[in-house]
């Protein structure tokens, strides 16, 4: 009885400190609002993607106007928290609302469950408390059941990490630059391509997913941060009257340009099922 009331109280205190951004919100439903949700996740030998995080709400929050209130910055985020994050936007957004989501962490592979991938693995997101185990990674089917979860057409999702290109389902830069692949040993088999027999293509995500990496390739951190969130956001910045959507064309069109000259390949990828 004492164990069960002890579990009841940790699943209630990591439900109430999971987020703890919307405590404070001022939210008016007869009128569109505007959401953050950004997370960072400094796992293995990355340093700087909680950074990436912040200097993502920051561009984010003055470009679009989003209130404090309205904004969720979790450092670190661990699994439950990643979750919880996105369930709790699902009860406060409006189908008229615009949410931005966005991650910094490492990318991984892990095998398909679901037969719904032709290379056999899954894309998968690591959070802070990951210690190797599978259930422990952010499958792409976990990331778009939660995301299509919220009452919105109106998403960006921003994901700076190896593979995110598959989440929808110069020399100077190449110094010191970390690869943001989490490697899980018992999955490297499955690595090298092979073709599954699969069902009908995956749940398509909401809104916008603007992805750091192709789905079979890997995502750079260098000095200043994401390689793929530093361009992104110095384009923000530098281009206040152009959309997003061309904003991102100059960014991928530089990422891969400087990448070529490293021989690192990173080219990223827009995913749109609007």
């Amino acid at each position: 009885m004492i164990q069960l009331v002890f579990l009841l109280f940790f699943l209630s205190f990591q439900a109430i400190a999971a987020v703890p951004c919307w405590n404070n919100l001022k939210y008016n439903s007869s009128t569109p609002a505007k959401f953050i949700l950004a997370m960072g996740a400094n796992t293995g030998d990355l340093k700087n993607t909680n950074h990436d995080a912040e200097n993502f709400v920051n561009v984010i929050r003055q470009r679009f106007h989003v209130p404090n209130s309205n904004v969720c910055l979790i450092k670190n985020v661990k699994h439950f928290q990643f979750k919880s994050s996105l369930k709790g936007l699902a009860k406060i957004v409006d189908s008229k609302d615009q949410v931005f989501i966005y991650f910094s962490g490492h990318g991984t592979q892990v095998p398909d469950n679901t037969s719904d991938e032709l290379n056999c693995v899954d894309e998968a997101l690591i959070p802070f408390d990951f210690t190797g185990k599978r259930y422990q990674a952010i499958s792409d089917d976990l990331f778009v059941s939660w995301i299509n979860k919220i009452n919105t057409n109106n998403i960006v999702s921003v994901i700076d990490t190896c593979f995110s290109g598959g989440m929808f389902r110069g020399d100077k830069m190449c110094q010191n630059a970390k690869s943001k692949f989490w490697l899980m040993d018992y999955i490297s088999s499955l690595l090298p391509k092979k073709t599954c027999k699969v069902k009908p293509l995956k749940t398509k995500i909401k809104g916008v997913l603007y992805a750091a990496a192709k789905e079979s390739q890997t995502a750079w951190e260098i000095a200043e941060g994401g390689f793929f969130t530093v361009y992104f956001l110095k384009n923000i910045k530098a281009y206040p009257n152009k959309t997003l959507e061309s904003i991102f064309e100059i960014t991928a069109n530089e990422i891969k340009l400087e990448s070529s000259k490293c021989d690192i390949q990173q080219e990223p990828q827009r995913w749109s099922f609007e």
